[in-house]
């Protein structure tokens, strides 16, 4: 398989796969994250042969349990197609926005990662922090971080 052709998408495009990969159960509208439209947010679409299979999304937010660092980077409503999971799409999306945080001038990126995706994330330089974690109608997560400095 070629390697997917990575690309910034606004917002909106993001969220079909957000709703039907991440929040299948719930509303639409669930799928609207805030922050969304700030303008250091970036959004990335991963494509096979044109269609839209993966995305993932960037936000300038400091980790709950920090001092409102301006460094940190919260990747958030990272979604590929059931079908093409494993395939390299994500750790192309993530890297992807890891290297936009870098550019940036951000120093760690974090997220509340699913518990089956844990490995995934830990498989890409992320460090589990703390016990599971349940978030209400979605299932157990781990908050995971992975420092930008070995990624530059």
């Amino acid at each position: 398989m070629s390697a997917p052709e990575i690309r910034r998408i606004p917002a909106m495009e993001t969220r079909g796969l957000r709703h039907a990969v991440l929040r299948p159960n719930q509303p639409p509208q669930m799928a609207v994250y805030p922050g969304d439209d700030d303008a250091d947010t970036l959004h990335l679409g991963a494509y096979r042969e044109g269609r839209l299979v993966g995305v993932a999304s960037i936000y300038r937010e400091p980790p709950p349990d920090s001092l409102r660092t301006t460094t940190a980077w919260r990747l958030r409503g990272m979604a590929v197609d059931k079908t093409l999971q494993g395939s390299g799409f994500g750790a192309a999306l993530l890297r992807s926005c890891m290297e936009y945080a870098a550019k940036q001038g951000g120093t760690q990126v974090w997220c509340n990662a699913r518990s089956t995706a844990s490995g995934f994330y830990r498989s890409l330089g992320f460090s589990q922090k703390g016990d599971v974690f349940e978030l209400p109608g979605i299932g157990p997560h781990y908050f995971m971080w992975r420092s930008l400095e070995s990624s530059r």
